[in-house]
């Protein structure tokens, strides 16, 4: 088994079982870390789409528990999108627009209970990925088909 934290391998254990050892034996990519709050590594990102037919962030989410953390997807959404386009499951566009719908289905369920600090962190948030990563910009696809676009490349 690869030198990876205990942490991070009985993550990966209670999630995937017998299987785990499998997506703990690979490359360096694959030990990077995508999401630290809940221990999930780019090779269980991998996994799940390979083996478990994930071809979208929300899939992702529930099969690997990316964005479910304490930082409800601050820190690994960017890099999970990314990565779904590494791995060829997803165009530029349709990984920032999951991204964007991602976030959106996020915030929404923080704003509700976001009280002092917690809310200044949402609004942190909300601030990065709207203006310094410009998902202020992606438009809905449903909007594009109906404009005949294709706005969302990079």
């Amino acid at each position: 088994m690869i030198s990876l934290p205990s942490t991070i391998r009985y993550s990966a254990v209670y999630r995937h079982g017998a299987r785990a050892s499998r997506l703990l034996q690979t490359d360096r990519l694959d030990r990077s870390m995508v999401c630290e709050c809940e221990a999930v590594t780019a090779g269980e990102v991998r996994y799940a789409i390979d083996e478990l037919d994930v071809n979208n962030l929300v899939d992702l989410r529930r099969r690997t528990r990316v964005g479910m953390g304490t930082c409800q997807a601050e820190l690994c959404a960017c890099r999970a999108a990314g990565l779904m386009n590494r791995f060829e499951v997803a165009t530029p566009r349709q990984s920032t627009t999951q991204l964007n719908a991602f976030m959106e289905e996020r915030w929404r369920g923080i704003q509700p209970i976001a009280w002092g600090e917690a809310i200044r962190e949402a609004e942190f948030t909300a601030w990065m990925y709207g203006s310094v990563l410009g998902l202020n910009d992606v438009k809905p696809l449903e909007e594009q088909a109906q404009q005949g676009t294709d706005s969302n490349e990079f």
